[in-house]
């Protein structure tokens, strides 16, 4: 008999540990939906999170492997033992599919294709090479990218995150674009519910923008706080942790008009924006990684039908102007990010109708609902596929 009519395996490879790891996690779940067994094999840096997880019927492994954050050299050394644990967890074990997330798993997933003789689906999430161009010599990083290439050509299917991203790196390959959007059902929360939430942490009523994501300097956050200080009726607030924790700190000491409340559970993100009136993305147009990313959270605003300012020359302001549902300015202006939430401020008007395209487009494009069924319909055409 055929393996593939039976109930296929899937283990998806994961360089976090998966606390969970948003799109990973909504993948697995809709693979799982499906009828297939889904195992994630993630790498606990932190050695602190269980051994043997089970998550909405998710088999969820980790091997724990200590590697410092922001340590290029702990975390070479890192992540060739986990290759070496993976290999040896995986010796006596029988999948169908290697799900390879962003390009530090996939040459452990084709390894595994050469030992085992298992599929391997590449899902790209970010430009890999371009983004660790920060912290690694540009000759690495380059080099990186090449061996990415090569290694394309021993996948059986390929997944990028943005239209912009598949075009980048795969090239005239066939590919899958399957961007992070929401359930708009999770944004669907009681009014009742959703002022008292308001209340707790804005008993003033001010005009609120949210951040929650990871503190780091070398992203937008900098920029929204700059543009946000000290703004008469505007409260900005910020959730998070990151590798720049402390220096965002410092950034908002002794400012009034923005609170901290640390880390924020992913299950309560849709409820903080839905209270929240805007949100504010601005991503760097110079670096291809930024350009050509669509943030989690430009797809949480528009599945809560919030306004967003975003910047011009980005995937994400390309978003935002085709939906209709913010404003764009050029990276780094703060007066014309200023301006603008002036506007949203203080004309409901124009609030309302971007808020309006913002769930509209949320409802006609932009959502998980749309998403699944391409990976659906992938994993449907890759279990027909006998092995070459």
């Amino acid at each position: 008999m055929d393996v593939y009519n039976l109930t296929m395996n899937i283990l998806m490879l994961l360089t976090n540990p998966f606390k969970p790891d948003p799109r990973v996690y909504e993948e697995a779940k809709v693979l799982r939906d499906t009828g297939y067994q889904v195992t994630i094999l993630a790498w606990d840096r932190e050695k602190k999170y269980p051994l043997h997880e089970e998550i909405d019927g998710i088999q969820v492994e980790r091997l724990r492997i200590y590697a410092g954050y922001g340590e290029p050299g702990s975390y070479i050394s890192g992540i060739i033992r986990y290759y070496i644990h993976t290999l040896l967890w995986a010796r006596d074990r029988n999948f169908n599919i290697v799900h390879a997330n962003d390009f530090d798993t996939l040459p452990l997933a084709i390894l595994l294709k050469k030992l085992h003789g298992w599929k391997v689906v590449y899902d790209a999430h970010d430009h890999y090479s371009a983004m660790i161009s920060d912290v690694i010599p540009s000759p690495i990083a380059h080099l990186t990218g090449v061996v990415e290439q090569k290694f394309l050509n021993f996948t059986d299917a390929l997944i990028a995150a943005t239209e912009p991203l598949a075009e980048l790196i795969f090239h005239s390959r066939k590919y899958t674009v399957i961007m992070n959007a929401k359930r708009i059902t999770e944004y669907r929360i009681s009014n009742q519910k959703l002022k008292r939430f308001m209340q707790s942490f804005n008993p003033g009523g001010l005009f609120t923008i949210v951040y929650i994501g990871i503190l780091d300097t070398n992203r937008p956050l900098p920029i929204i706080i700059n543009a946000v200080r000290d703004l008469d009726g505007v409260l900005l607030i910020i959730g998070g942790r990151g590798p720049h924790e402390k220096e965002i700190l410092d950034m908002i000491k002794g400012v009034k008009n923005i609170k901290y409340i640390g880390w924020v559970n992913q299950k309560d993100v849709p409820l903080y924006t839905l209270a929240c009136d805007l949100i504010i993305l601005t991503p760097n147009p110079s670096k291809d990684y930024t350009r050509i990313a669509v943030a989690n959270k430009l797809m949480e605003a528009l599945a809560a039908g919030k306004p967003v300012i975003s910047s011009s020359g980005t995937a994400g302001g390309d978003i935002v102007k085709e939906c209709q549902a913010g404003f764009i300015c050029k990276y780094g202006d703060l007066e014309c990010i200023r301006e603008k939430i002036m506007i949203l401020r203080n004309n409901r008007e124009i609030y309302l109708k971007l808020s309006e395209n913002a769930r509209r487009c949320a409802e006609q494009k932009y959502n998980w609902g749309r998403m699944a069924k391409r990976l659906v319909d992938l994993y449907s055409q890759l279990k027909t596929r006998k092995n070459a």
